[in-house]
């Protein structure tokens, strides 16, 4: 290889600084800088190395600050201190957080070998970094205020700051000015809201920082006024307190006479973010003034309120007076209230209320009334002159205002003398046998009366034959007459009490068995039964009669001693029963009273037919429409049957074993009656057990002859008649052919009609020009038939108009007698009903194939016919 000049030199150059530097040991500090800048808070390391042959001949590396002392810390908690590395010839100087006073020269020394000591120096410079000293990122300026958005920025090198919003710069004017502070705006609007950004360069280190700063403008509160509010004592109630602003309000309620915050009171709730007040039980004392008062960081604004506590009235005073007929007396009602109660009296026993003043239909009683508005209180006063028994009784004093009303009663005790107006027609007291007579005195009075008794005008003290219970107002004489004539007279009963005495006679007398019976007649016989009529002993001043007694016996006994007794009331019926038919009877009668049985009387003696038919039953009705006690026709209320009732009649010795119905159509013929031979039904037998019969499938507006016997194994009984005429309506349900033509079949004819003419035009068309409906469908059923030959079409067969098989509407004819409703069980007594105001209402009545329904809204009877 050829070495040319210039290469030459190159490698001489090298081969020397290599030499050099092995030469000349040296300290190297790094980073290799002269000057490091850093800002203060920051931290910083600078490595000290020796550059040396053998590092193992360097002693005292060490380093020293810019007042050349040692820096000799070893403790990471200090702002400056010394680290060694491991396995290496190295000091390193550590600054944890740089501050100003920490910049200056620092010195890195060591010794090497023999040789001078070696240095290496390094300069530290600090800068303080961009800081927002008082920046906050929100604030608040307030509505129609200056405000200066605060911006403060710590730099050194100082900083220039300025503004921007929406991205674009503010530039001074009339409303806004920046400086080192912020950016004042002067008469803040509302529209000023929006982010803010403030920015600060440092022009010498090119560092630049921006703050952006959310500006809210908030808006004083405004509160609406509260009118004044009323609540009822123990209610409930809430008061709204509504007030605006930004940001919206806290509320604070406050009871204006002891300055209290009813957000720390019982019973009251107070919302903060809504200014709902509520009550959860008000009290008289919430009586009072109130203030709401609104509250943000823009300002604060209150208002007043009254609350009025209104309070149902109490009536808290009412005494019951006493006092004697004639005299004067009142009784007062004291009631409170808010608002302040009115008061008005009434007697129990009336609806209506006293008048204030002198009443219209009782000068005697004056209402008087006084109210204190200050206090809530009312005095009402019923005051009575001349005072009657008839003023006794309750009072009932109301006070009134418009949250409620209050009632408490009274009494006025009206004293009277001892009176005996209830008993004064006391009856004789009877007794008999030595028993002792009980004389009872009740007197009437107020007080109550003590009562003594007199015989012959000598007062009646307790004895052998004589002895009084209680004293009053009841008291019992009990007099034992131990059949002394002498006590079977008049006692005097005295009652006394401070107003007065009243006297009562009451007569003790002896009382005795009835007289005989002054008549007996027969009043029916059959074979077995015998009914009487018994007309009793005159009995003018003796006990009640109880009863009526028979004695009976056949006339082959005679001895009375073991005749038959029978009891019957006064009032019931005197039959004898179970009698034997043919036997001869003996019968005599006596009557009863609570002293015994009187003495027989009134013998008869009856021989009893013999066995034989029933009796003719009677035939139960109660409306007849015409005719005398042996023809008249009873009125049915149903056009198709009628119920029969009856009596059982006397059975004349044999039970009754059934019934025998017949009936007949008949008719009045020359003020006669025609029965018709051939329209009668078969005998209809009915049970003994039943007394009733419902005659069905009868013909309307149609007069029948009922004839009823009763049947025992004898025979027949004569017939009980009657003649019953149904209501009108049809005689036999008839279906009938419905009707040639109706709207609805004229609607479909047309219809019809209108659709063959558009069938007839629409052939036309396919025929002449292929086209149409019918064109279309038959080229698509045509389509069908290609794509699949297995398809093809069905027709439904059309459904009978009348496939249900229903019957057709019937309409009954119309009838005088409007039906209302079937004869219920309990009244078995036909009554028809009368037409309304005498008109005569028609009813109709339809079969629709599932039931009947009358047009005229009357309802037909359960076996009506349709």
């Amino acid at each position: 290889m050829r070495c040319t000049p210039t290469l030459r030199l190159v490698l001489y150059t090298v081969t020397l600084t290599v030499f050099c530097t092995a030469q000349k040991p040296t300290l190297e500090i790094q980073p290799k800088s002269p000057v490091i800048i850093k800002a203060v808070g920051q931290s910083l390391a600078l490595t000290c190395k020796p550059s040396v042959q053998d590092p193992k001949l360097i002693s005292q590396l060490e380093w020293r600050d810019p007042k050349n002392r040692k820096i000799d810390n070893t403790n990471s908690d200090s702002p400056l201190y010394i680290q060694r590395i491991n396995g290496e010839t190295a000091a390193v100087l550590i600054f944890t957080r740089l501050t100003e006073n920490l910049s200056g020269n620092y010195m890195c020394t060591a010794k090497y070998a023999n040789t001078e000591p070696l240095e290496a120096t390094i300069k530290v410079e600090t800068i303080i970094d961009i800081t927002w000293t008082d920046a906050p990122e929100s604030q608040y300026p307030i509505l129609g205020k200056d405000f200066k958005i605060r911006c403060e920025v710590q730099a050194n090198p100082a900083p220039i700051v300025d503004w921007v919003r929406n991205g674009a710069p503010i530039i001074n004017n009339d409303r806004y000015f920046s400086d080192t502070k912020g950016l004042l705006i002067k008469n803040v609007r509302e529209s000023d809201d929006g982010v803010y950004t403030c920015r600060a360069v440092v022009v010498s280190t090119g560092n630049i920082k921006e703050r952006n700063i959310k500006v809210e403008v908030h808006i004083p509160p405004v509160i609406e006024e509260i009118k004044e509010v009323s609540i009822v004592e123990g209610e409930q109630a809430s008061i709204q307190c509504k007030g605006t602003g930004k940001p919206p309000p806290r509320y604070t309620w406050i009871k204006m006479e002891k300055r209290q915050n009813l957000a720390e009171t019982d019973r009251f709730n107070v919302m903060p973010n809504t200014g709902l007040l509520h009550i959860t039980r008000a009290e008289y004392t919430d009586n009072d003034e109130y203030k709401c008062i609104a509250e943000n960081p823009a300002g604060r604004v209150e208002t007043k309120v009254k609350i009025n506590v209104l309070i149902k009235p109490r009536i808290y005073e009412l005494l019951n007076v006493t006092a004697p007929v004639g005299s004067e007396t009142r009784i007062i009602c004291k009631a409170f209230g808010r608002p302040t109660p009115n008061i008005v009296f009434r007697k129990r026993s009336s609806q209506d209320a006293f008048m204030i003043g002198q009443q219209k239909t009782d000068s005697r009683i004056i209402i008087e009334k006084k109210i204190d508005e200050f206090k809530g209180e009312t005095f009402g006063t019923l005051n009575i002159y001349g005072l009657n028994r008839s003023d006794d009784g309750l009072y009932e004093c109301i006070a009134e205002n418009k949250v409620g009303s209050a009632y408490k009663n009274g009494h006025i005790t009206v004293e009277f003398k001892p009176t005996f107006e209830k008993t004064k027609n006391y009856p004789p007291v009877w007794t008999w046998d030595n028993k002792p007579g009980n004389l009872t005195c009740i007197a009437e009075s107020i007080p109550n009366a003590t009562i003594t008794w007199r015989l012959g005008g000598v007062e009646i003290l307790n004895s052998p034959t004589m002895k009084i219970e209680n004293r009053g107002p009841q008291s019992s004489l009990i007099v034992w007459p131990y059949a002394q004539k002498r006590f079977y007279t008049k006692y005097e009963c005295i009652a006394k009490n401070k107003l007065g005495e009243a006297v009562k006679e009451i007569e003790l007398k002896e009382a005795t068995v009835p007289l005989h019976v002054q008549q007996v007649t027969t009043a029916d016989l059959t074979a077995t039964t015998v009914k009487f009529n018994i007309v009793g002993p005159p009995n003018l001043h003796g006990l009640p009669l109880r009863a009526f007694v028979v004695q009976y016996q056949t006339e082959r006994e005679r001895a009375w001693d073991t005749a038959i007794n029978r009891t019957w009331s006064i009032d019931g019926p005197h039959i004898v029963e179970n009698l034997i038919p043919l036997e001869t009877y003996n019968f005599r009668f006596a009557a009863k009273n609570d002293v015994g049985l009187g003495g027989f009387s009134g013998n008869r003696q009856i021989t009893m037919p013999r066995r034989s038919v029933p009796t003719e039953p009677k035939i139960l009705v109660s409306n007849l429409e015409e005719g005398n006690t042996r023809e008249y026709v009873a009125l049915s209320p149903y056009a198709d049957h009628f119920e029969l009732r009856w009596n059982v009649p006397a059975d004349n010795g044999d039970p009754i074993d059934s019934y025998i119905i017949k009936y007949c159509i008949t008719q009045r013929v020359a003020g006669g009656w025609r029965d018709s031979e051939h329209e009668c039904s078969s005998e209809i037998t009915q049970s003994y057990t039943y007394t009733s019969y419902d005659l069905n499938q009868l013909s309307a507006d149609t007069t029948y002859k009922i004839e009823l016997r009763a049947h025992n194994a004898i025979g027949s009984s004569l017939p009980a008649e009657i003649r019953v005429k149904t209501a009108r309506g049809v005689d036999v349900l008839t279906f009938h052919d419905p009707p040639a033509i109706s709207s609805v079949m004229i609607i479909g004819i047309v219809v019809a009609a209108v659709f063959l003419i558009l069938i007839a035009v629409d052939i036309t068309c396919f025929c002449v020009n292929r086209a149409g409906i019918i064109a279309m469908i038959f080229s698509r059923s045509k389509r069908m038939d290609e794509e699949d030959p297995k398809l093809s079409s069905y027709k439904a067969a059309p459904a009978h108009p009348n496939s249900l098989n229903l019957p057709l509407p019937v309409k009954l004819a119309p009838s005088p007698v409007d039906e209302k409703e079937p004869l219920s069980p309990e009244n078995r007594d036909y009554t028809p009903l009368q037409p309304i105001n005498g008109e005569k209402r028609d009813i109709s009545v339809e079969f629709d194939g599932k039931g009947v329904k009358t047009t005229s809204g009357s309802t037909i009877g359960r076996h009506s016919a349709v």
